[in-house]
């Protein structure tokens, strides 16, 4: 009896811990966050800058589907804020977006995830790729950013 016992406690063992990825649950927005390298324009993309700067994209605390941060985790201008999304269409914009870094606000339009859109530069993995505009409230020439790079592929010479 207990050998049964045994041979039962291990089907059920290994039966549950073979469970795929995709039935885990995530995020509201699993599809669109991530962690991004993107570069910047002042000219429309004509001339991009040379660095690449460190972007995230996550969920809120609500896990809503409609929303998500965009934080450039204080690596260009120093600015966070809750954006409106479009899971369909995978889209994002934000009108006076309230900065959670400091007192000002910011307007994101045209923003959008291709997914696997872009290569990245030095390993040359197809990666999702993520590009908005945005301008600051606190910017004297009142430039548009356009920002363009590519979601984290995980391989080091891709690091920035």
């Amino acid at each position: 009896m207990k050998k049964l016992i045994y041979i039962l406690l291990m089907v059920v063992a290994v039966s549950s811990s073979c469970k795929k990825d995709d039935e885990t649950p995530g995020t509201a927005m699993k599809a669109m966050a991530g962690e991004w390298f993107l570069r910047y324009s002042t000219d429309g993309g004509a001339t991009w800058s040379s660095g690449y700067t460190h972007f995230s994209t996550y969920n809120t605390a609500a896990n809503s589907s409609t929303e998500m941060y965009l934080d450039d985790l204080e690596s260009f201008w120093e600015f966070k804020g809750k954006v409106t999304v479009d899971l369909n269409s995978k889209s994002f914009s934000g009108k006076d977006v309230e900065n959670q870094y400091y007192d000002s606000k910011f307007t994101v339009t045209d923003g959008k995830l291709n997914v696997k859109g872009t290569t990245a530069p030095a390993s040359g993995t197809v990666a999702d790729e993520l590009t908005f505009k945005v301008t600051f409230s606190d910017d004297d020439d009142e430039l548009v950013y356009l920002f363009s790079g590519y979601k984290k592929t995980g391989f080091l010479e891709d690091e920035h």
